[in-house]
């Protein structure tokens, strides 16, 4: 066992005892994150003989940003604020046991640098919680015998909108749909890396012998697509929605049936790999 083993204990001993609601988080989990921060707690300088203490002291600073992580990360944890103070409350008073102190001035600081980082941790939590049900209601979308669309909408950053690419590829080929239509009109950010994202569904509409309408390219779009080296001119594109599914629904009536050549390869690359 190492010396901070038993320090390790008895904090887990205190969150137990405090029982703070974690919403179903092992305790030894929350244990974990927070045992990070009691070396530093331990080992903060002492007051003078004055009782006088400087908080501005690289340490002080040092062990004030451990906590304001800490907070962060018990939010991502999905620890209500109140759990969060419980938890840091119970790492100051093993430290104090260790220290073989009754009360410092640095709880009310360490409190607050916790608070801190915990609501950062929040407000990005619950953009990751927004962006997942944003992902999760978006899916390439059948619109014909031929045809897929891809209809983007709000905040995507650029990996994200490569999986719905990725996506459309997928039922376009488990489907042998030879048309694809994508609306960028509804986006809310238009930049370099999500116009790489996006216009690749291209080529890869391309790869599968197809052919891919773009609709709703504004100014933005250009502007990210001449940053990214992209050429639009060689891109079927229509002004707007309506426009788009014409053409494809033309597109596709002029095509007719496919006679699913490439799904007929990937099934023999399959058979091989059995």
């Amino acid at each position: 066992m190492t010396s901070l083993d038993p320090l390790r204990i008895r904090l887990r001993e205190l969150i137990e005892e405090a029982r703070p609601p974690t919403g179903g988080v092992p305790l030894a989990q929350v244990t974990a994150q927070t045992a990070s921060v009691l070396p530093l707690l331990v080992e903060l300088p002492r007051a003078d003989a004055a009782g006088a203490q400087d908080f501005e002291s690289f340490e002080f600073r040092e062990c004030l940003t451990v906590l304001s992580l800490l907070g962060r990360r018990l939010a991502l944890l999905d620890l209500t604020p109140s759990a969060a103070v419980c938890v840091v409350q119970a790492a100051l008073r093993a430290a104090l046991e260790a220290r073989q102190q009754d009360s410092w001035d640095f709880g009310d600081r360490a409190v607050a640098a916790a608070v801190e980082g915990f609501v950062l941790g929040r407000e990005e939590r619950v953009a990751q919680q927004h962006g997942e049900r944003a992902a999760a209601c978006l899916r390439p979308l059948q619109i014909a015998e031929q045809c897929w669309a891809l209809i983007p909408s709000g905040e995507h950053d650029a990996e994200a909108l490569s999986g719905y690419v990725d996506a459309l590829g997928r039922a376009m080929l488990d489907t042998d749909a030879s048309i694809a239509l994508v609306d960028l009109s509804q986006l809310g950010r238009a930049e370099r890396d999500t116009a790489i994202a996006l216009f690749a569904v291209d080529e890869t509409v391309r790869m599968l012998g197809g052919t891919c309408v773009f609709c709703g390219l504004d100014t933005r779009w250009s502007t990210a697509a001449k940053e990214a080296h992209i050429d639009l001119g060689h891109l079927l594109v229509t002004e707007s929605l309506s426009d788009g599914l014409r053409m494809v629904l033309r597109l596709a009536r002029a095509s007719g049936p496919r006679a699913g050549a490439w799904r007929a390869v990937v099934d023999r690359l399959r058979g091989e790999r059995t």
